[in-house]
């Protein structure tokens, strides 16, 4: 029985060893002093260079690079009290060069009651080099990016003063002068003022959307009133609105207080109503609303526009995730850039709030709902 036993010993110890010497790992085992007892010679042999002789009994510290040495030795500490652990480290090739590795070691009582490591060794150069050159290129792409978001920057900054102008100017004249204006100026003045409006719409979500992408869009909170926010954006579409002969309905309170940046929160509500006059068909209506509930404050505004189908809900609030939706029949303008939506969606999430969308589909109309938290 004792001689089939030891037998059956040696044929395990044998099959064990094969496993050992055609592996494409290193495996090793050190004694508590960090010497080597054991390598599977084919491996160390092909990775290192090294045979047998020249590792056994020696420290395995001589084959790390000296500025690993530290952090091997602690995770020599760290194995010989939680049982295992994971480190990198660089080890020397026979012929001088260093190779990147990734241990794993697991500590073990031998037949004669003593500690000992073993370890399994993989040669992980190339997977750190792949990773370098990913950090590389990433940081070149965060480079460009920069570089982009400045360029976009300094180019709207500079025709922002010149245009606000020409937009002012138009929206006074039109506000003011419109009975003294004959027809063909009239149209002309028209087609300056929604075309500065939109350019001057454009330039500011660039800005904003640079902004958010370097993270230097901050808010400036203080108690304001919302209904005259909603109010301001209104009057601000309202010569827009009128000449799409749409009818703007405003359900709201005489104020509502909140903490709140009130320029992005009006910012937002123009975005949304734009949104509305944009996809609504002439004669339409657009309701908004204001309405007070337990945990937050709800802003509504309600179309009865185009609708939004299920795949272009999921489109929306997306970077330049412009739908296209062929209306011309309808008088619809469907120019733009899909950056509004994006911007308000961000702004409203920086006030820890949301935007919500709800439509039943095609021609069936559209509510944009903004939550913010009391």
């Amino acid at each position: 029985e004792r001689k089939k036993a030891e037998q059956k010993l040696k044929e395990s110890e044998e099959k064990y060893r094969l496993i050992s010497e055609n592996a494409n790992d290193l495996i090793s085992i050190f004694n508590e002093d960090l010497q080597f007892e054991y390598i599977n010679k084919k491996p160390f042999s092909k990775l290192l260079g090294y045979n047998y002789n020249e590792l056994i009994g020696k420290n395995g510290l001589d084959i790390i690079h000296p500025d690993d040495h530290e952090k091997v030795i602690n995770e020599c500490k760290v194995v010989s009290k939680n049982g295992e652990g994971l480190i990198e480290a660089r080890v020397k090739h026979k012929l001088g060069h260093y190779i990147t590795t990734e241990t794993n070691g697991t500590l073990f009582i031998d037949s004669e009651g003593k500690r000992k490591i073993s370890v399994i060794t993989r040669d992980i150069t190339e997977r750190k080099k792949d990773e370098k050159v990913k950090i590389e290129e990433y940081k070149k792409l965060e480079e460009l990016s920069q570089i982009k978001s400045e360029s976009i920057m300094i180019a709207s900054h500079e025709l922002k003063t010149p245009l606000s102008s020409i937009y002012a100017a138009s929206q006074i004249l039109l506000e003011n002068f419109k009975e003294q204006l004959g027809e063909e100026v009239l149209s002309f003045l028209e087609i300056i003022y929604r075309g500065s409006q939109k350019l001057r719409q454009l330039i500011e979500n660039m800005l904003d959307a640079s902004r958010l992408e370097s993270d230097d869009l901050k808010l400036n909170l203080n108690d304001e009133n919302l209904v005259e926010i909603i109010n301001d954006g209104i009057k601000d579409l309202k010569l827009w609105a009128d000449k799409k002969k749409l009818n703007i309905k405003a359900d709201l309170t005489e104020q509502y207080i909140l903490e709140v940046d009130r320029i992005r929160i009006e910012q937002v509500i123009i975005n949304l109503l734009s949104n509305a006059i944009k996809y609504t068909p002439p004669n339409g209506n657009i309701l908004l609303s204001l309405n007070d509930r337990e945990k937050y404050v709800e802003i509504s505004i309600k179309d009865t526009g185009i609708g939004l189908t299920k795949k272009e809900k999921e489109q929306l609030f997306q970077k330049f995730g412009k739908i296209e939706r062929f209306l011309k029949q309808l008088d619809i303008d469907t120019e733009g850039t899909g950056l509004g939506l994006y911007i308000s969606k961000e702004i409203v999430e920086l006030h820890k709030g949301k935007i919500i969308v709800k439509s039943q589909g095609r021609n069936k109309g559209s509510t944009f709902i903004i939550r913010l938290p009391k």
